[in-house]
């Protein structure tokens, strides 16, 4: 640092001090503007962007962050500054002019933690271009050899693609790339939960092997720090909803690491519920693999024991399958709103009674847009509600999928694949695309082959409508999954014609 800096500096500082922020901010500014050297105008751009934060001055944010371009060199300390700047932003509520100020940094040099900077100020805005600035900044961190920094941002690339059925595979492809031992608490959270959406047992199984990890993390107890005891308490929520979410399809494997996770000393007294609702789920399971009656009447009846509200629930559903008549009345059951709403949705469709089934789908809708998570159950009492004849029923129906698609991890106990062929006779061709995603992903028979159709026949209709680019962007990926699933030569059916299917005839007259 020159002595003409540290002076000048020095001398804005007191005045900050003495005078307040607002008449800093002018003395920051003027210094920045006549700054004869690139380290001098950095640390009155830096000084001012400190001073129009506190006053919320957001054009003298503008104005100072376009400045900051023409800093021709900055040191550590500068870059120290910068990004502290991006942080205080963000803290102030101010996120859009931080991601402003990260985009000027990588405006001005165009660095792997610069573009690193810009998409965590794109994510903690929740901006979904967040998704492809972690893949730039990913691809620049690699090419320079930062490693580290290479991880943090595959880390959060996993955890935005997961957000969206499309890219559900490549969040879980780059989840597994990433070594948890080499990564923070945090970040093994943010991995389990993707992992945890794998078709695979055993990449489901190794995500709560993590959550394991983090809810028993140092066993002496010397760990009490709060963000240890929040972490363990996320990562036992977790997989308690995983357990909720999967149901009786629960594989063994799971169970045992479950059941190991809300066993550990540290946890037991307190999870003794949650443990024993494990073990009914998977005493359920089993009694379904083996058909057995007696077993499975058994597991109800613990789980009845365990929980005397799913007692109620638990007749009210079998007097349902006998046909039994209900009054209109909503049940008095307060415990499992939910599933109140279910069997509310279902007795009505069974008496084909239309007005009450879609006031029961409309509560479960918007329960599910309020953030609640739903049974998985709830899809196929919607998948049922998409046959009916009635208008209203299939409408409020179609808003439960796309509510359950964007806060609901489970799949439908039916699979993705039917969901979606009804979704597709009602009219909901982007949703059904949706779910022809996730059927082809948990690899149902013949999935693959209905997205590759629905995503060709979108294009070409894109095309035909004028929307070029996207109409490559459905092709492309129509062609991809065509490439991926291609039988080989050797396969029983490896010369059967596999064509991408022809455009339609352009409309007449």
């Amino acid at each position: 640092m020159s002595l003409t800096a540290d002076v000048a500096v020095a001398a804005a500082e007191r005045l900050e001090r003495s005078t307040g922020p607002g008449p800093g901010l002018r003395v920051w500014r003027r210094l920045a503007s006549n700054a004869a050297s690139a380290e001098l105008r950095g640390r009155a751009i830096l000084g001012g962007l400190r001073c129009a934060t506190a006053v919320r001055d957001l054009g003298a944010i503008r104005d100072l962050r376009l400045l900051w371009q023409t800093v021709d060199t900055v040191d550590e300390a500068l870059w120290d500054g910068v990004f502290a700047a991006c942080k205080e932003l963000a803290r102030a509520d101010l996120g859009v002019c931080a991601a402003d100020l990260a985009g000027s940094e990588i405006k001005r040099a165009r660095t792997p933690r610069g573009l690193y900077v810009y998409a965590r100020c794109l994510d903690v805005g929740n901006d979904a271009r967040a998704t492809v600035a972690f893949g730039e900044a990913l691809a620049s961190a690699e090419r320079e050899g930062a490693t580290a920094l290479a991880r943090a941002c595959r880390v959060r690339r996993a955890a935005w693609l997961a957000r969206s059925a499309e890219g559900l595979s490549e969040a879980i492809e780059e989840a597994k790339r990433v070594a948890p031992a080499e990564v923070t608490p945090a970040e093994r959270l943010v991995l389990a939960r993707v992992l945890l959406r794998s078709p695979s047992r055993f990449a489901r199984a190794s995500a709560i092997g993590l959550l394991d990890d983090l809810a028993n993390a140092d066993p002496n107890g010397n760990d009490t720090t709060p963000s240890s005891a929040t972490l363990a308490r996320a990562a036992m929520v977790l997989a308690a909803r995983h357990a909720d979410d999967m149901s009786d399809d629960l594989t063994p494997l799971e169970v045992d690491r479950l059941l190991a996770l809300f066993s550990r000393e540290k946890n037991a007294k307190d999870v003794v519920r949650v443990r024993d609702a494990i073990r009914a789920i998977d005493r359920l399971a089993r009694a379904k693999e083996t058909k057995s009656e007696a077993e499975f009447e058994a597991a109800l009846a613990d789980a009845a024991r365990a929980d005397p509200e799913l007692a109620i629930l638990h007749q009210r559903a079998r007097d349902i399958l006998r046909g039994r008549f209900e009054p209109h009345e909503a049940s008095k059951t307060t415990l499992h709103p939910q599933w109140t709403a279910l069997l509310d949705a279902v007795v009505a469709m069974r008496d084909s009674a239309w007005p009450r089934t879609a006031n029961a789908l409309r509560r479960l809708a918007e329960s599910a847009e309020r953030g609640e998570r739903l049974p998985p159950h709830a899809w196929t009492v919607a998948q049922a509600a998409l046959g009916t004849d009635d208008a209203e029923v299939r409408g409020v129906a179609g808003r439960l999928v796309i509510a359950m698609t964007k806060t609901t991890t489970a799949a439908p106990p039916r699979g993705w694949l039917g969901l979606a062929n009804a979704l597709a006779i009602c009219g909901m061709d982007d949703v059904a695309t949706v779910a022809r995603r996730s059927a082809a992903l948990a690899k149902e028979a013949g999935a693959a082959d209905a997205l590759g159709l629905a995503l060709t026949r979108s294009g070409w209709q894109l095309a035909m409508s004028g929307d070029r680019a996207r109409a490559i962007e459905r092709l492309r990926e129509a062609k991809a999954l065509d490439a991926a699933h291609r039988p080989t030569p050797s396969s029983p059916d490896g010369d059967a014609s596999r064509a991408l299917p022809a455009p339609p005839a352009p409309p007449r007259g």
